[in-house]
């Protein structure tokens, strides 16, 4: 599912078995609504975001996708993401990349297969990074909770 500098709102559907990732949310004017979807057994992230969009992210299972349950990456890009679960994806629950921000906030990420929330670290969060592990739930991960690193994308050799 695309959805390019839009305003609409996406509630109540399944998104499986992308090619790429399953739902994919960009443009500076893109400001949609994406509420109680499952997002599942994609090729690369459940929800990706980039490109300056906006969105309001809840209530989503993202799960078993190949990379991410959930990716943000670029300048102006700044999604809210609230009270979405991301469990037993092949990578990291949520990340966060290349001058994202994103506000974070009773998220649950668990049974991923690296951690729970992976970020670059000119990336910019709210609440701070120092606070997400108390508004959110990473702490069910192989390799953690939160890894703050320069090469997100190097067990994929990106």
């Amino acid at each position: 599912m695309n959805i390019l500098d839009s305003t609409c709102t996406v509630t109540g559907c399944r998104i499986r078995d992308g090619i790429l990732s399953g739902a994919v949310i960009y443009g500076h004017d893109c400001k949609p609504t994406f509420i109680e979807n499952e997002v599942c057994h994609n090729r690369e992230s459940g929800i990706f975001v980039f490109a300056g969009a906006r969105p309001y992210v809840t209530k989503n299972v993202c799960f078993s996708n190949h990379h991410f349950g959930i990716a943000v990456r670029d300048p102006d890009t700044h999604p809210d993401l609230i009270r979405n679960v991301c469990k037993d994806n092949m990578l990291s629950g949520i990340l966060m990349f290349y001058h994202a921000a994103a506000m974070l906030l009773e998220n649950t990420c668990e049974n991923n297969q690296h951690w729970g929330f992976v970020m670059t670290p000119e990336c910019d969060t709210s609440p701070d990074r120092d606070q997400l592990v108390t508004t959110n739930a990473f702490s069910k991960n192989p390799m953690g909770a939160i890894k703050i690193t320069e090469e997100p994308l190097a067990e994929i050799g990106r």
